[in-house]
């Protein structure tokens, strides 16, 4: 096989009819703003407002040029790739269109053929961005919705409005004689998991043969047949594989992944494959009073995830687009920030609805390193229509997604979008965008569960903040020096305690980025003074005015938690600290509320671009905030942890805490000693010795109670410490706050 890649490319925007402007070199994978971008000297779209810069690009048709020039022989054939063009296309070649197509995700293949020893032009012509015409609100989110690329880059409260476009994937003229061409393969376990019925299909052109392996984790070839083709068909090859080797989530077991490969002398096609069994199970132990009298009604949503078998509680974390152009989506990237989430001791990924679709390595790191992968489609906080014309693109796009993924152990549930059942966005289990996709998820991956949307019966979102407002407070309560402000609220912790949902799927704490952090990627040394919602460095970087005007920075929690801020620098310490004090008591909370809840899911890991201030657990591109500690410690598999009910507390109130155990491993805890101290500039006090009987496998414990006064003594941040003897591995730490 011969591989040439379309990298002498030029790109030239103008009107689709009218005469050409200045040609320039294309970067192919890329995107045509960032072209434009290096030929104009544009400066970095992420510091200040520079993305503006882009927003010329929405309007125009963008064009792709080179030239076709190959020779075949009398038995090879010609083929135009392109794996992905965002979002709708022709293909040219000299001047006649040869395709016409909308889609981002789904890739292209033209048999070129018919154009041997030509010198013939070939153009991607790129249609403006689309928006849909009856938007309520310009230049917004809605825009989106009758398009299927990513919601998010129309703008969104972390995300700027910079809507890329562009050949996005790899482009390549590929040569070869009779090959198997691609590789389809499903498969199903029988109820033992003993026995993997596997399909595989594979496309070819020509006359010829073909071998098909299928290779263990350590390269042994565990099935092999030889396959003849003849007149360009599909070959349909069933076979079974005894006691298959069985992928775990990282802390169930272990994520062997298999190789399935068909090849001859021409051309190698192959995909991973991982066998499970996963199902979503009812929460057995709901207590909705309406479930079991009359009126009745249905219960809660399903909400935990089982592995061959083995329930699963799902702490984890939302990704979102790792780049706002998503030809920057590296292998490497993956793995740095997959690798982040495996080591915080994370197991699932929800990919949300409003963001990209991963390239494939992304899912191979995710099989290697046992994390469940929550897949939903290119659906996010609109209504949706069901006109033809969506819905034929809509299928395209999903069926290939489906039929792209499915062999990848880490997809543990599909799902229809994010919010998609509330007033901003309308849809119901009715609409028919979501009928078809539950319909192409049974079809093509029944074995894998689908929801329609996240959340559903029974699941909470939100909030977003450590204080859940009963009031919406403006950034002008709480301005430099500090007034309080939102003391009519309640800290989300406390109204966590006596939440009973079965899943929290979205839930979040905002925290600024460093100062350093911010100076170099974000702003001027004069514009980080100018800390305000008049800034609007600091509201396009989403400090404020992102979500309601005090948002991301919340000005009023370090009101309520500190009494104010006397600079720049000493707000951003607080709102740091709070962030990880809050995330460390939700995501326990959380878990002692196992097995009726059975997920915990922040909301969020990370950032596309530089956020002033956000939910995120690491910054772009790679910036651990102290947050993400403070989640990695609350949710190692065995902990002792406290239950306080909140994290600040006036002078001469009572603490009153709850101590438990945690145990999210396979391991039976009995016996354990557990000794509570106040830790304090003054040193450590005692405040009391506990005793575990019995924490069996996968479940909790609460040993005892333990209470003080907080008095004037005790330093405005001071400190719970637990300890475990024997076990060193399972000693906690809490900082709270005194006011």
């Amino acid at each position: 096989m011969k591989k040439g890649h379309l990298n002498s490319t030029y790109l030239t925007p103008k009107a689709y009819r009218s005469p050409a402007k200045k040609k320039i070199k294309a970067t192919v994978p890329g995107a045509a703003g960032l072209d434009y971008a290096r030929e104009r000297n544009y400066p970095p779209y992420y510091f200040g407002e520079n993305y503006k810069n882009f927003a010329w690009c929405e309007d125009e048709y963008f064009i792709y040029e080179t030239n076709l020039n190959f020779t075949l022989s009398e038995s090879e054939r010609a083929y135009l790739v392109f794996e992905g063009v965002d979002y709708e296309f022709d293909v040219r070649i000299d001047g006649k269109v040869i395709l016409h197509k909308e889609g981002m995700f789904t890739p292209t293949k033209i048999d070129v053929t018919a154009y041997n020893v030509n010198n013939s032009l070939l153009e991607v012509v790129i249609y403006p961005i689309p928006k849909y015409e009856k938007a309520k609100k310009k230049n917004s989110r809605q825009e989106a919705v009758a398009s299927c690329k990513p919601a998010s880059s129309y703008g969104w409260d972390w995300h700027p409005r910079l809507v890329p476009s562009g050949i996005w994937k790899d482009a390549y003229l590929e040569i070869h004689g009779a090959a198997p061409t691609s590789l389809d393969a499903s498969y199903r376990l029988t109820d033992d998991l003993k026995l993997a019925e596997i399909s595989a299909k594979v496309n070819t052109v020509g006359d010829g043969s073909f071998n098909l392996e299928l290779l263990a984790p350590d390269g042994t070839v565990v099935y092999s047949t030889v396959k003849n083709f003849t007149d360009s068909s599909e070959a349909e090859v069933s076979f079974t594989l005894e006691n298959p080797l069985l992928w775990y989530p990282v802390g169930y077991g272990e994520h062997p992944v298999y190789t399935l490969a068909a090849y001859n002398d021409e051309k190698r096609v192959e995909r991973k494959i991982g066998f499970r069994r996963v199902k979503l199970l009812r929460n057995f132990d709901d207590t909705n009073p309406t479930e079991n009298s009359f009126p009745k009604t249905r219960y809660a949503a399903p909400a935990t995830i089982e592995v061959n078998g083995r329930k699963i509680f799902a702490k984890g974390t939302n990704l979102v687009n790792i780049e706002i152009f998503p030809a920057l989506m590296t292998e490497e990237r993956y793995r740095e920030l997959l690798t982040l989430v495996h080591d915080a001791n994370m197991n699932i990924v929800r990919m949300w609805g409003g963001g990209f679709i991963n390239h494939d390595s992304f899912y191979d790191i995710c099989d290697s390193l046992g994390i469940m992968v929550w897949q939903e489609f290119m659906l996010s906080c609109n209504l949706h229509p069901d006109d033809d014309k969506y819905l034929s693109v809509l299928k395209s796009e999903a069926s290939y997604i489906i039929k792209n993924l499915r062999t990848h152990p880490s997809i543990t549930l599909w799902c229809g979008g994010n919010e998609l059942f509330n007033s901003w966005s309308g849809l119901t289990d009715q609409s028919h965008p979501l009928r078809m996709l539950n319909s192409l998820c049974y079809e093509l991956d029944r074995f894998t569960p689908f929801n329609a949307t996240s959340p559903l019966f029974g699941m909470g979102h939100g909030t977003y903040h450590t204080l859940f407002d009963k009031r919406e407070a403006s950034s002008d309560d709480a301005g430099l020096g500090g007034a309080i402000a939102c003391e009519k609220s309640e800290e989300f912790i406390t109204v966590l305690t006596r939440s009973y949902f079965t899943a929290y799927t979205e839930f979040g704490s905002s925290g600024c980025a460093s100062p350093e952090y911010i100076k170099k990627y974000i702003m001027s040394e004069e514009d980080y003074n100018d800390f305000s919602d008049k800034n609007p460095v600091w509201v396009a970087h989403h400090a404020f005015s992102a979500w309601n005007s005090d948002s991301w920075a919340r000005p009023c929690e370090i009101g309520y938690y500190f009494g104010g801020y006397d600079s720049v620098d000493d707000f951003i310490k607080k709102s740091m600290l709070m962030q990880s004090i809050s995330y460390k008591s939700l995501f326990e909370e959380m878990r002692r509320q196992w097995p009726h809840c059975s997920m915990g899911i922040n909301w969020d890991f990370n950032e596309p671009w530089p956020c002033a201030a956000g939910n995120s657990l690491v910054g772009w591109p790679c910036e651990i905030k102290p947050a993400y500690y403070a989640v990695k410690e609350a949710l190692r598999p065995k902990i002792a942890s406290i239950r306080t009910y909140k994290n600040r507390f006036l002078t001469g109130d009572k603490l009153s805490a709850e101590v438990f155990i945690l145990n999210d491993s396979d391991d039976e805890l009995s016996s354990l000693k557990v000794k509570a101290y106040l830790k304090n500039a003054g040193g450590n006090i005692p405040l009391g010795e506990f005793s575990s009987s019995l924490c069996p496998a996968r479940s909790n414990e609460m040993i005892g109670k333990f209470e003080f006064v907080v008095d004037s003594s005790l330093d405005n941040v001071f400190t719970i410490t637990l300890e475990v003897e024997g076990h060193g591995e399972m000693n906690s730490h809490y900082e709270l706050i005194r006011r």
